[in-house]
């Protein structure tokens, strides 16, 4: 029987380059692709035909040698097989980065064949149409020709067979074949079977409502292998499925696997695309029938569709979350306790998240572990956004019998904020002014005696634009309190980019700086009830005195969590150097005198 010889209507080489080097990741997707023209065949058929009642898809392995994938759908025709081939010439670049597809199908038969090149140096077709009309075989090969000629014994529907390619041998084992079809086919329609057997390798129910939230965790676990703390049942216009709350903290830095379908094949495990940023606490198994898939069928189409599909996840979140404060608050604070960060930054964006979980959301503070629920009713408080600044000022706080609110962890401050407005609570931030509120004032009679101190304490201070205040506050160990406006701390973070920064920018910054007719000045406030600012008070060596508040001004510094200029490492060198010579000094008179 004579064949006819065709070429591809495309430069063959060059769409393989682009198939295996760039549009798909992994020679795994050529299963995917018989898969996806099997289901759509199948499909095809059911339309011709409503009353058609088979549909299924027969694998039949030879271990490290060849693959045959049959389907009973619709078949090609003549005319069909080169009209399906031709559609690799006739999609334009615009259409394979779209993925335009018709509505009913998975794939296109054309570009999807073409990736069993990956794996096969031949691809070899036999098929026969379901509405009448003779068989054929068709057998392309990867130098761009392709045969066809009629086949006179071939069932209704389509046989794909390939034949290994060196180094490929791996892809023609049943038990790899078998953990391709659980992956890619885990959720389709249509029963998939493996050498014969009449065991259904993908028995999956295609429709999660009315399942219990038992059976959908026991389904997450056999899916994910995690025993997840929560399954919420997903069914809107674009989407179905379940997420998983998953069991154990984590951080928008993990990104987990999921499994995210079209029309019930496995399109990715990424969901960067229709998840939002702060479901990194959740598992997905998700199915969508409308969205459009990028070229590679890895990923989706960013359009219209895709962000509606996005605000009907999060209003399906919401709504459920809402649902569990009222009817089981227990297992909802349970999520809480584990998931806290991901939902206080859902909390942040969206009020009536806030509203829902505002009260089992905690805080640092002076006092411990505060809920939200607590702080409405803990009265005046104070917050600050530096976590080291907040450790500092802790202790102080405490022993003064005021609440003080850390905010510098993600999205307390904006949540603390939020309490305060809503609320209308006397929670404020921690300004220098407030500083008053927790410092006591000394005598008069001990300003008198700290008078050379504080003269020698502003002139080392004076070139850091920083003025000191003699006080008394707890705990008494702590010898001094750095305290700074939102001025002074803008001015320092030019200073900080002048000095390290080069050229025009340097110059630009500090000729604004240079502009500044009356600097505002920080504060550094010196513990009267601290044992060594007592016996500073006595000292009358001003250089020493200087060289000393010029180390506690840098270790105060550090201990709120400023950053420390070049100058004031220069003076902290400078302060260390004088107390060394001076001990040495002493330490060489007592020789002498011995």
């Amino acid at each position: 029987m004579m064949s006819d010889v065709y070429h591809f209507q495309v430069n063959l080489g060059g769409m393989l380059d682009i198939l295996s080097n760039h549009l798909y990741k992994s020679p795994d997707v050529f299963l995917r692709e018989l898969m996806q023209n099997g289901i759509d065949a199948i499909t095809m058929r059911r339309k011709q035909d409503p009353d058609w009642k088979g549909g299924q898809i027969a694998i039949q392995v030879e271990p490290g040698e060849s693959l045959m994938l049959q389907d009973d759908g619709a078949g090609l025709t003549e005319e069909g097989i080169h009209r399906f081939l031709a559609v690799i010439g006739q999609s334009s670049k615009t259409e394979l980065v779209n993925g335009r597809l018709p509505e009913d199908y998975i794939g296109r038969f054309g570009i999807g064949l073409l990736s069993c090149f990956m794996v096969s140096d031949s691809i070899v077709v036999h098929t026969r149409p379901a509405q009448g009309g003779s068989a054929h075989i068709w057998t392309g090969h990867p130098d761009g020709t392709y045969t066809l000629k009629p086949l006179e014994d071939c069932p209704v529907g389509t046989t794909i067979i390939l034949t290994a390619k060196p180094g490929m041998e791996r892809y023609f084992k049943a038990e790899k074949i078998e953990e391709l079809v659980r992956y890619y086919g885990l959720a389709l329609p249509v029963p998939i079977y493996l050498n014969g057997s009449t065991k259904r390798i993908n028995s999956l129910p295609s429709d999660f409502s009315g399942v219990s939230r038992e059976q959908l965790l026991s389904f997450g676990k056999w899916v994910f292998h995690e025993d997840f703390l929560e399954a919420i049942p997903i069914r809107t216009p674009h989407l179905s499925g379940a997420a998983y709350v998953l069991p154990y903290r984590t951080d928008q830095s993990v990104k987990n696997s999921h499994r995210i379908y079209l029309k019930q094949m496995l399109l990715t495990e990424n969901g960067e695309r229709i998840l939002p940023p702060w479901a990194f606490f959740l598992r997905c198994f998700l199915n969508t029938r409308n969205l459009r898939p990028t070229a590679s069928r890895e990923d989706f189409y960013e359009d219209e569709a895709l962000d509606e599909a996005r605000q009907e996840f999060v209003q399906v979140i919401r709504a459920y979350l809402a649902r569990l404060a009222q009817t089981n608050p227990e297992r909802l604070r349970t999520i809480v306790e584990v998931h806290e960060q991901a939902i206080k930054a859902m909390a942040v964006w969206d009020e009536e998240l806030f509203r829902i979980f505002i009260d089992y959301l905690s805080f640092e503070t002076s006092e411990g572990t505060l809920t939200g629920a607590v702080l409405k009713e803990a009265g005046e408080a104070f917050w600050v956004g530096s976590v080291p600044r907040y450790q500092q000022l802790r202790s102080l706080f405490l022993a003064q019998g005021r609440l003080l609110i850390c905010t510098g962890y993600v999205s307390d401050q904006e949540l603390i904020e939020q309490l305060a407005k809503r609320f209308q609570l006397p929670i404020h931030p921690l300004r220098e002014e407030d500083m008053e509120t927790v410092l006591n004032e000394v005598t008069s009679e001990e300003k008198e005696q700290a008078e050379t101190l504080l003269n020698a304490a502003d002139n080392a201070l004076q070139a850091f634009d920083c003025r000191t205040q003699l006080c008394r506050f707890l705990p008494a160990d702590l010898p001094a309190l750095y305290a700074l406006s939102d001025q002074v701390q803008f001015l320092r973070q030019v200073q900080s980019a002048q000095e390290s920064s080069t050229g025009v920018f340097s110059d630009a910054l500090a000729c604004m700086l240079e502009g500044i007719e009356e600097k505002p000045l920080a504060s550094l406030y010196l513990n009267a009830n601290n044992t060594l600012i007592r016996r500073l008070m006595h000292m009358q060596d001003e250089a020493l005195l200087r060289q000393t508040i010029k180390i506690l001004y840098v270790q105060s510094l550090l201990a709120g969590g400023h950053s420390v200029q070049g100058e004031e490492l220069r003076a902290l060198n400078g302060g260390l150097m004088m107390l060394l010579e001076r001990i040495s000094y002493e330490e060489w008179e007592q020789e002498n005198e011995d």
